[in-house]
C-alpha cells in the first residue's frame, strides 16, 4: 500500500556535512531505496536542530545556520542525484506531478522554530528555500512559545509537568497567521498544551500535530489529550501516529513499540478525533529501543494488522496517505 510520513528525523547524517550521508541507501530506518520498495509517496524530512554543545560533542558545526544548511544541502544533493525516483516538493500541484512521474515528493521541515530568532524575514527566507514545515518547538521553550517537557528530559510523565504559564508568544502568534498566509504547516508536535490551545484560538485553517499519540493510552506529555484530539479533528487536522517506544507504552516504564501497540493507538484517536485525522508521523531515526516496525517495509504490519481489527480497507488507506493528501491540497 502507498504511504506518506510526516516526520522522520534522516538529515541528521548530513550533519557533519553533506557529503557526510547516503540518502539512497543507509543502516538507519530511512532511505530511498527501501522507500521505494514500500511505496511511498511523500517524506516529510526534518531538519531537526539538536542543542549546539550536543553537535560540537559529536564533531558537528557549533552554528545552528551552518548545522541547517549542512541537512539542507545534503537533501538536494540526494534529490540532484537521484533525481529519477525523488523529487522536491514545495506544494501539493508539486505533489501531484511527482506522483504522476512515480517519484517519492521530499517536503522540508523544522523541528524546533528557534531557527526564526523572531524575525518574520527569516520565516520568509526559510520558505523561499522551501521549508513548508515548522515544529514551533523541540524540548526547550524559544521564541515562538512554551514546550512540552520545558527543558526537563528527566520525564515525559503528563501528571509531572506542569501547568505553562504561556503557550505562544506574540511572535509565535504572529507566525501562525503568516505562515497560514504564505502556505506553510503550523505543527504543535513538542508543543505544551497551553500552545496547543493558542494554536487552536489563532489559526484560521487546519494545523497538525506531525508526531504526537494519545495521551490517554500513554500518559506522555508528547502525546495528546483527548480534548486535544477532539479539538484537532474539529478543526480538520491531523496527528502523525509516533513510533518512538516512549509514546507508545502501557505507562512510562512499560515502553512497547509494538505494532499492536501501535494499532491501539490507531484505533483510539479514529474513536476520539475522527476518520480524518490520522496519518504517519513516524519519528524514525530519531529514537532508539526495540520496535517492530523498523522501517517502510515494515509498515505492511501494521495495515495488516489494522485490517484482522476490521478497520476497513478505505479507512486504511486515509491513514496510510488519504488524509495526509487532503492536509497538502488544503495548506500547500
Amino acid at each position: 500500500m502507498n504511504y506518506m510520513d510526516f516526520h522522520c528525523d534522516t538529515l541528521g547524517m548530513f550533519g557533519k556535512g553533506p557529503d557526510q550521508g547516503n540518502l539512497y541507501e543507509n543502516s538507519g530506518a530511512v532511505d530511498l531505496k527501501r522507500m521505494k520498495e514500500a511505496g511511498c509517496l511523500a517524506q516529510f524530512f526534518a531538519t531537526f536542530l539538536p542543542p549546539a554543545e550536543w553537535r560540537v560533542k559529536k564533531g558537528g558545526p557549533a552554528k545552528d545556520e551552518v548545522f541547517r544548511d549542512n541537512l539542507y544541502q545534503g537533501l538536494m544533493g540526494a534529490i540532484g542525484e537521484h533525481s529519477h525516483m525523488v523529487g522536491f516538493a514545495r506544494s501539493f500541484r508539486d505533489y501531484e506531478e511527482n506522483k504522476k512521474a512515480g517519484k517519492i515528493s521530499a517536503f522540508l521541515t523544522f523541528e524546533d522554530g528557534r531557527m526564526l530568532e523572531g524575525s518574520q524575514e527569516n520565516l520568509e527566507r526559510f520558505y523561499a528555500l522551501g521549508y513548508r514545515l515548522i515544529t514551533f518547538t523541540w524540548n526547550f521553550d524559544n521564541c515562538l512559545g512554551s514546550a512540552a517537557l520545558a527543558g526537563d528530559m528527566s520525564t515525559h510523565s503528563a501528571e509531572k509537568v506542569p501547568a505553562r504559564e504561556y503557550g505562544l508568544t506574540d511572535f509565535g502568534k504572529e507566525t501562525v497567521e503568516h505562515m497560514e498566509e504564505l502556505g506553510m504547516i503550523v505543527d504543535v508536535s513538542h508543543g505544551s498544551d497551553a500552545l496547543f490551545y493558542d494554536v487552536a484560538d489563532v489559526a484560521k485553517k487546519p494545523f497538525i500535530a506531525s508526531h504526537s499519540n494519545a495521551r490517554a493510552l500513554t500518559p506522555s506529555a508528547r502525546n495528546l489529550s483527548d480534548e486535544m484530539l477532539r479539538v484537532l479533528g474539529e478543526r480538520g487536522g491531523v496527528t502523525g501516529l509516533n513510533f518512538c517506544p516512549g509514546f507508545l507504552g502501557r505507562d512510562l516504564e512499560h515502553e512497547e513499540s509494538t505494532v499492536a501497540r501501535i494499532c491501539d493507538h490507531m484505533e483510539h484517536i479514529l474513536d476520539v478525533a475522527g476518520s480524518e485525522a490520522l496519518v504517519l508521523g513516524s519519528d524514525w531515526d530519531g529514537f532508539s529501543g526495540e520496535l517492530e516496525v523498523t522501517e517502510p517495509r515494515a509498515l505492511e504490519l501494521i495495515f495488516r494488522e489494522l485490517g484482522r481489527r476490521g478497520v476497513s480497507h478505505s479507512q486504511i488507506e486515509r491513514i496510510a496517505f488519504g488524509n495526509g493528501e487532503r492536509i497538502l491540497r488544503e495548506l500547500l
